[in-house]
């Protein structure tokens, strides 16, 4: 990677800048909805990712650094919904409370579905929710990325065997990508919100769910069914952002090295990013396949530079069009243009595949 292409991405999220409020950042410049102009929260945590990816983030004078901290820090606002300290953009929330009939309609046939036990539906208050906790997840884990923390603390999560079990199981295994992330999401917090011998205690809770989900047949994390690779490795993913954050090792290296190895690379902004930090996390313990990995990862730069939009300086998230939505609500027309959900995946991929190499110049790596 050259330094050209960092002086185009610092121009391209210098341009998303709110004139207005300089921690307040648009996901594009072109093709932007009112709902994309209106969240805060989820952009301002991407691009301070960003910031530190890109080694900007220790140029900054300390009041500013302060500053935008305090910022993020502004979302934790009560709300009896959510468990207490939770950080929330109003904005978002009022967009995916907003009454559409479609959507309501939709939502009572599942619940009916539900109650007549055909098959479990999430309903639209359970998605709500799963969008609050991932919210103050990135929130927090952002915040302890530039070294910081949550203002008030964050403790209203299951701690004990029995409500972790019963709370990961409420989702289903079959489609880890979703379930690992609700793991995942109580890892960060345990890490970072309890005190030694309770994140002690929760961490062996986690571990013992965990060791439950893996196969050892192909070492990938899910229930009774493989579904497609994407969702397998998507899923592996996530757990594994979990598992950084335990200090756990991976349970079986090599073979999911072997499964990512034989599946072509998808083309958008979660799948690429998803595979390269999967494979990067199992060669920090194994030196199975480096080599292959690293013809991997060159087919892998060709396309993230394919998402590279020259004209505006940024990545998008699809091959010809931006992240049209954030958690539901529409942010933009999905033009072919750059967008802040694109720009932050692919940097973070191209500092795993850094990372990989040992090279230390561009790219910092962050903890998701």
């Amino acid at each position: 990677m050259n330094s050209d292409l960092v002086e185009k991405l610092k121009s391209f999220i210098s341009s998303l800048e709110d004139p207005s409020n300089q921690f307040h950042f648009y996901p594009v410049n072109n093709g932007i909805t009112e709902v994309g102009k209106q969240l805060k929260l989820g952009f301002s945590c991407y691009m301070m990712k960003i910031y530190f990816m890109l080694d900007m983030w220790k140029d900054l004078n300390q009041d500013k650094q302060k500053e935008w901290i305090k910022f993020i820090n502004s979302f934790q606002t009560p709300n009896p919904r959510f468990p207490k300290n939770s950080f929330i953009d109003s904005a978002l929330l009022n967009d995916l409370d907003s009454f559409d009939i479609q959507k309501s309609i939709k939502n009572t046939a599942k619940a009916s579905l539900n109650y007549f036990g055909k098959k479990e539906y999430e309903l639209n208050n359970q998605k709500i929710n799963k969008t609050i906790i991932a919210e103050t997840k990135q929130a927090i884990s952002t915040l302890y990325m530039v070294e910081s923390r949550n203002a008030l603390p964050y403790i209203e999560f299951p701690k004990d065997d029995k409500s972790i079990e019963k709370h990961l199981n409420k989702f289903d295994w079959n489609y880890p990508w979703n379930a690992g992330a609700q793991f995942a999401s109580l890892c960060v917090f345990t890490m970072t919100q309890l005190e030694l011998d309770d994140k002690n205690k929760v961490k062996k809770y986690l571990q013992k769910f965990i060791n439950n989900k893996v196969h050892i047949e192909d070492g990938l994390y899910y229930q009774d069914k493989k579904i497609s690779s994407n969702e397998l490795i998507n899923g592996a993913m996530k757990v594994f952002t979990g598992f950084e954050w335990l200090g756990l090792e991976i349970h079986y290296p090599k073979k999911i090295i072997d499964f990512c190895l034989n599946n072509k690379p998808n083309y958008e902004g979660c799948d690429l990013v998803d595979i390269v930090y999967v494979l990067n996390r199992c060669s920090k313990f194994t030196n199975h396949k480096k080599n292959e990995i690293e013809e991997y990862f060159e087919i892998i730069e060709k396309i993230i530079m394919k998402n590279f939009k020259d004209k505006d300086g940024g990545f998008s998230y699809f091959p010809n069009k931006s992240q049209t939505h954030y958690y539901g609500s529409k942010i933009s027309n999905g033009l072919n243009v750059g967008d802040i959900h694109g720009t932050t995946l692919l940097i973070w991929a191209l500092s795993l595949i850094n990372n990989f190499r040992d090279d230390k110049n561009y790219f910092n790596v962050i903890k998701a």
